[in-house]
C-alpha cells in the first residue's frame, strides 16, 4: 500500500501531439525521479484521446517506473505515418457506401464513419500496452485508479470509464452531460477514447457508440479530484496562447479545406485547462482565506454545509501544469517542410499530409499536428516536454514537497501523509 498524499496525472488530448507528454514523463522518471532520489508515485492517472493511451501503459507497467521513461519514448520514435493512418481505395468506397446508406459486405467491415483504417491504431495499442498488468497492479496497490473519458455519441455525454481499487465509481456530481461508469479498461475503451472524429471510425461499448473524449473533456481534471486526488499534475498540449505571439492566417488560407478543418478540430477539442485550473485555483485561495480567518477547521464545516453538492471532502489540492512553450501546429509545419520528411515514403498517407501542409500555405498546419504520427517529429515534441518540464524545476520540487505548504493544506492534511 503507497501513503502520503494522493497524486493524480492528468492527460489531454490531441492525437500526433501526444508526443509531448511522453516527454513530461520522460523527465520525470529519467530526470527528477534520480535527483529527489526516491520514488514518485502517480496514483491515480486519468486521460482523454492520446492522454488515454498513455495513462493505459503508465497503469500497466506501474510496478517498474524506471522503464516507463525509456518504453513511451520508444513508442513513439518508432511511428510511422503509414502504419498508423492506413489508407486505401477500399477506405473512400466504404465512406461513401456508408455516406449512401448502403450497408456494408459483413457486419465485422462496418467502420462506423472513420476515413481512415483503424487496423494501423489497433495494432499498435494491441502491442505497445500489457493489458492484463492493469488490473494486477490496481490489486496490487500500485496504482489507486485509472479512468479515460470517451464522448458518447448518441447522447453528447462525456463518459468516464473508471477502474479503481476496491471497484466502483466515486459520488459523482449531478452534471447531466457526464456519467462514470466502473469496468475493466482495456484496449476497447482506449481506442474509443482516441477515435478522433472522421478520421477514426467510432467504437462500440457495450452496445453503444463513442468517439474521441476530447469533443466533450479535453483534458480531464474534474475525474481526478472525484477519485480524491490531494494534488495533480495537468499536462497539456495547447500553447500558452498569451506568452506567443498569434500566428498570422490570411483571410484567404480559411478558404483552403485544410486549413478549416484543422482550425474546426482544434475548435472541437478545445483546451478547458485555464478555466479548470483556475476553478481550482479560486477554491483553494477560499479555503486558505477562510482557514486563516476562521481557524483550521474551516474547511471541514464548509464542506459539510456543501455535502449535497460535492462528492468529495472540501480540501486544498496541489496542482502543477506543464504546457508547451511553442505553438505545436507551428512545429508540424516546420517539420513537414524539411527534406528529411519529405523523401520519408510515398505512401498516400504521407502524400496526404505533405499535400495538405503545401496547400496551407501557412505558418502553423494544426490539422497535420493531429495526424502526424512520424518518429521524427515525435522526437522534437518529446526533447520539447522534457524542456519545458525541466524549465519548470522549481515547481516540481514544491509539488514534490512532503511538508504542508501553508494552514489551509496542513488543516486538510491526511494523516497517512502525516505518518509517511
Amino acid at each position: 500500500m503507497r501513503t502520503g498524499l494522493k497524486t493524480a496525472l492528468v492527460m489531454g488530448g490531441g492525437g500526433a501531439r501526444g508526443a509531448y507528454e511522453a516527454g513530461v514523463v520522460a523527465y520525470l522518471r529519467e530526470e527528477l525521479e534520480p535527483e529527489l532520489g526516491r520514488p514518485l508515485p502517480l496514483d491515480i492517472l486519468v486521460g482523454t484521446s492520446v492522454g488515454a493511451l498513455h495513462a493505459c501503459y503508465l497503469a500497466a507497467t506501474s510496478e517498474r517506473p524506471h522503464l516507463q521513461g525509456e518504453g513511451i519514448r520508444a513508442h513513439w520514435t518508432g511511428m510511422k505515418v503509414e502504419e498508423v493512418l492506413r489508407v486505401g481505395m477500399g477506405d473512400f468506397v466504404r465512406v461513401v457506401r456508408e455516406a449512401l446508406g448502403k450497408p456494408a459486405p459483413h457486419p465485422r467491415d462496418i467502420q462506423y464513419g472513420g476515413l481512415v483504417d483503424p487496423r494501423g491504431l489497433r495494432a499498435i495499442v494491441g502491442r505497445g500496452i500489457p493489458w492484463p498488468n492493469i488490473g494486477r497492479n490496481v490489486r496490487a496497490g500500485q496504482v489507486e485508479a485509472l479512468a479515460v473519458s470517451t464522448t458518447h455519441v448518441g447522447s453528447g455525454r462525456a463518459t468516464v470509464f473508471i477502474q479503481r481499487r476496491g471497484g466502483g465509481v466515486p459520488v459523482w456530481s449531478g452534471d447531466a452531460t457526464c456519467q462514470a461508469e466502473a469496468t475493466r479498461i482495456g484496449p476497447t475503451h482506449a481506442l474509443a477514447s482516441a477515435a478522433i472524429p472522421v478520421v477514426f471510425p467510432a467504437v462500440r461499448l457495450r452496445g453503444e457508440l463513442h468517439v474521441d473524449g476530447g469533443l466533450r473533456m479535453n483534458v480531464p481534471l474534474s475525474p481526478a479530484l472525484r477519485l480524491g486526488a490531494q494534488r495533480v499534475i495537468v499536462v497539456s498540449l495547447r500553447h500558452d496562447p498569451r506568452l506567443l505571439p498569434p500566428v498570422e492566417v490570411p483571410t484567404q488560407a480559411f478558404a483552403n479545406a485544410p486549413m478549416l478543418a484543422g482550425k474546426m478540430l482544434a475548435t472541437l477539442m478545445m483546451d478547458r485547462t485555464d478555466q479548470d485550473l483556475g476553478r481550482l485555483r479560486r477554491i483553494n485561495a477560499l479555503v486558505e482565506a477562510g482557514t486563516a480567518a476562521y481557524g483550521v477547521d474551516f474547511a471541514r464545516t464548509l464542506g459539510a454545509a456543501l455535502d449535497g453538492h460535492r462528492g468529495q471532502p472540501l480540501r486544498y489540492v496541489r496542482e502543477l501544469l506543464v504546457r508547451p512553450s511553442e505553438d505545436l501546429g507551428v512545429l508540424a509545419a516546420e517539420y513537414v517542410r524539411t527534406p528529411g520528411f519529405r523523401s520519408k515514403g510515398q505512401g498516400l498517407a504521407h502524400k496526404t499530409i505533405l499535400r495538405m501542409v503545401d496547400q496551407e500555405g501557412t505558418r502553423s498546419a494544426d490539422l497535420a499536428s493531429y495526424l502526424l504520427f512520424d518518429g521524427g517529429f515525435a522526437e522534437r515534441l518529446i526533447d520539447l516536454g522534457r524542456r519545458d518540464a525541466r524549465a519548470l524545476r522549481a515547481e516540481w520540487l514544491r509539488f514534490w514537497s512532503e511538508a504542508p505548504q501553508n494552514s489551509a493544506e496542513r488543516a486538510t492534511w491526511p494523516p497517512e501523509a502525516t505518518a509517511a
